[in-house]
């Protein structure tokens, strides 16, 4: 992924750090390590991978920049965007819990919301998103499709962006798949678990 002059100067010299040192992020328990395989872009901010699995968004990392550097919803190509919604298609229908934090899906999914709401709701960054709690994906997605449908009423009055209109629909019936593929696994997660 190409960084943006803006984004290396605002990053400095010593940011990301380099794959295979150990790394500090916020967890649920707190502060922890952990090493780092690799960093890559998602489809709104950076994720950190560590050797254990783990996916970290980079506002978690110690030492992130402020801001955070984030890429604007025009950035992403439609190809990003149709592969990111394939991996969520496949993790949903393998039936992984996207409740479970510092996990692929979980980092998938928070990605795909926060990316759909800024394509659609045109609102700036929310450094927050990265830091949704398990609990809140249905709230989350709801205020999502909200804002989609919002959007495709404003295309359908215009009467143009045909292409736009399109998007906002299948982007709506991809949260919905998201939002019956979760209620599915509530619905079957062990009382007690750990998210």
């Amino acid at each position: 992924m190409m960084k943006s002059m803006t984004e290396e100067m605002r990053a400095g010299a010593n940011w990301p750090p380099e794959e295979g040192q150990l790394v500090t992020f916020k967890s649920g328990e707190g502060w922890e390590t952990g090493v780092l395989k690799g960093v890559r872009w998602g489809l709104v901010w950076r994720d950190f991978v560590l050797d254990d699995t783990r996916v970290i968004p980079e506002i978690k990392i110690a030492g992130c920049p402020q801001p955070p550097v984030w890429r604007s919803a025009s950035e992403v190509t439609q190809a990003e965007r149709e592969a990111a919604e394939e991996r969520l298609a496949s993790m949903a229908e393998a039936g992984l819990d996207p409740r479970e934090r510092e996990q692929w899906f979980w980092a998938e999914i928070n990605q795909y919301l926060a990316y759909t709401y800024l394509r659609f709701k045109r609102i700036e960054h929310r450094p927050s998103d990265a830091e949704r709690r398990p609990d809140e994906f249905p709230e989350r997605i709801k205020e999502v499709r909200q804002a989609v449908t919002g959007r495709l009423s404003e295309l359908l009055e215009m009467k143009t962006g045909a292409q736009e209109r399109q998007s906002a629909a299948y982007s709506l019936g991809r949260l919905k798949d998201l939002e019956t593929t979760l209620q599915t696994v509530g619905s079957q997660a062990p009382r007690g678990s750990k998210r």
